[in-house]
């Protein structure tokens, strides 16, 4: 049935239906048990622990996105095949660190997710690489390499962690929005918001944390900007030159962030600002925005991406829960966590 995007659509339709959400998810927030929550997710499987759970989980997500593409036209296919490339700049992150701290090569392996091509082999000479050059000569030819490139040029060998992470991200969210363009009008609008989303997550973030957290110069982090998205060059720079970070978040407003609630967020003073809490409100807006791709879609192209999304958060959110429960984390606490937040139910007397 490849090449059947109504067949394909109806399938995804199906699959949401029995995804870790609404009530399935809230129900898992109360499990204080590692052995019953992942028996709940994958009831034929026995894991050695919280590690191994979470590698499965992640396994599965690519081996599901690796199928997508036979059911999409060349287009579509071109934007769905470049989407698992996250979990590539992800492990570029690891082996990266891992360079430069000398990290055991026992102790990378555990913390990277499975991909093709990632073969032991590979995994030892990047960890393993003599200097930050040498690294990212030992990738593969992409976007997310010339990223790298451009960081070193930029900033050269010694150059901060935050800016080679920045750069992997940058790289991926540059091509992901070079695709999207090349996408039909009518496909174009119904996913360039989760896309769009997802880039100026990284651009917010590049402001709270580059800028505000770490106090790098403004003129550095702009370099990272990802054209395209709907915080443009201009407003990116007026948010690196705001001296007050609640005056730059409120630039992001219906860009980044939806409307921001009237409790904890305007009456906190702007030495107090919570950067976990505005990242929360940000990706509360990208579940929003990919669910109203997939249904407002029906039976078209939103349908699919708006399913990637909805998948990497359901997958973070049984991440975060399996966190909790290995270290002992209360029901509030997780339940805070989630994506959307799940909010305790009231009981009716």
């Amino acid at each position: 049935m490849t090449g059947n995007l109504d067949y394909f659509v109806a399938r995804l339709h199906g699959r949401r239906s029995s995804m870790a959400e609404g009530d399935r998810l809230d129900s898992l927030t109360r499990v204080r048990n590692l052995q019953e929550f992942t028996r709940a997710i994958f009831p034929e499987r026995e894991f050695q622990g919280t590690t191994d759970f979470q590698r499965q989980l992640i396994e599965e997500l690519a081996r599901e996105f690796s199928g997508f593409p036979g059911h999409l036209d060349r287009t579509e296919r071109h934007l769905i095949d470049w989407m698992p490339a996250r979990l590539e700049a992800e492990n570029i992150k690891v082996l990266l660190r891992a360079c430069i701290t000398k990290t055991p090569l026992e102790e990378v392996r555990e913390r990277l997710v499975p991909l093709p091509g990632q073969t032991q082999a590979v995994v030892e000479s990047l960890v393993r690489a003599p200097a930050l050059t040498d690294f990212v000569m030992l990738l593969p030819f992409g976007p997310l390499r010339k990223g790298l490139e451009k960081a070193i040029r930029d900033y050269g060998e010694d150059a901060r962690p935050f800016f080679l992470e920045a750069a992997l991200d940058s790289g991926y969210l540059q091509e992901l929005m070079v695709r999207l363009a090349l996408l039909s009008n009518r496909d174009r609008q119904e996913v360039e918001g989760v896309i769009c989303q997802e880039a100026d997550i990284f651009h917010l973030m590049l402001v709270l944390r580059g800028k505000f957290n770490y106090g790098l110069a403004a003129d550095q982090l702009l370099s990272f900007h990802v054209p395209g998205a709907r915080i443009p060059h201009a407003v990116l720079a007026a948010m690196l030159d705001d001296h007050d970070p609640w005056i730059a978040v409120g630039r992001a407003v219906m860009r980044a962030i939806d409307p921001l609630p009237v409790e904890g967020a305007l009456s906190e003073s702007s030495s107090a600002i919570q950067i976990p809490f505005i990242e929360d409100l940000a990706w509360r807006r990208y579940h929003r925005l990919a669910n109203t791709a997939f249904r407002r879609s029906h039976m078209g192209f939103g349908v699919v991406v708006g399913y990637v999304a909805l998948r990497r958060l359901e997958v973070a959110n049984l991440i975060t829960i399996s966190e909790g429960i290995r270290t002992g984390a209360g029901e509030d606490i997780i339940r805070a966590r989630m994506v959307p937040r799940v909010e305790r139910e009231v009981s009716h007397v």
